[in-house]
């Protein structure tokens, strides 16, 4: 749980990274264009934000290097961000949401943008990389409009073709609603493990 949730009953609350880890799945099932994606190789986490609306609201780490590369070369040094596995799935990005601020973002439709965005930035290739662009800005290309423009139009065929609507409809709330009517909002937290040299990695296991 977030902090200042409640925890009165173990059983109650609304499970943020179960709901949205299914909001992802349903992406990849119905919009073509993100069916590289496997989302048993995605863990979904929050990460606690202030109630400003101003701010990043989700982000995507990617957990290889360039070209999925497992390692890098740092001042003469090899080092790597240590596995995380899953039930046997190596993950190989962690998509973070930042609660409260995250669901008071607006209505429905900048919500599900926000997570195809992020879904966005995945390397066509699913190696744990992100998707590059040619020149200086790599991440979103020389034009954001326009990488903004895509993700609308995207968001709306999403939106116009799932065959499981019901899954989005969380996001219609803001987080005080939510708390409202499941008493608390919980979800997946993890700390980033850090580079470090490939000598010395651990594996974690959850």
């Amino acid at each position: 749980m977030l902090p200042g949730d409640s925890d009165k009953n173990n059983t109650a609350g609304f499970d943020f990274t179960g709901n949205m880890t299914l909001l992802v799945e349903d992406i990849v099932k119905t919009h073509p264009y993100f069916g590289h994606i496997k989302p048993e190789n995605i863990l979904v986490v929050v990460s606690p934000s202030n109630g400003s609306s101003h701010g990043v609201v989700a982000k995507l780490r990617p957990l290889r290097f360039d070209e999925g590369s497992k390692t890098r070369m740092i001042r003469g040094g090899e080092y790597a961000v240590p596995e995380i596995n899953i039930n046997g799935n190596n993950i190989l990005y962690v998509l973070y949401f930042l609660l409260p601020r995250y669901l008071n973002f607006g209505k429905l439709e900048n919500k599900v943008a926000t997570v195809l965005h992020e879904l966005h930035h995945i390397s066509p290739l699913f190696n744990g990389d992100i998707r590059r662009f040619d020149g200086k800005n790599y991440a979103h290309g020389n034009s954001r409009k326009k990488y903004d423009e895509l993700i609308n139009i995207y968001t709306r065929e999403y939106l116009d073709s799932t065959a499981n609507p019901e899954l989005n409809i969380f996001l219609n709330y803001k987080y005080s609603e939510l708390r409202r009517k499941y008493g608390a909002v919980y979800g997946n937290m993890i700390r980033i493990p850090r580079l470090r040299p490939v000598n010395s990695i651990k594996r974690y296991l959850l």
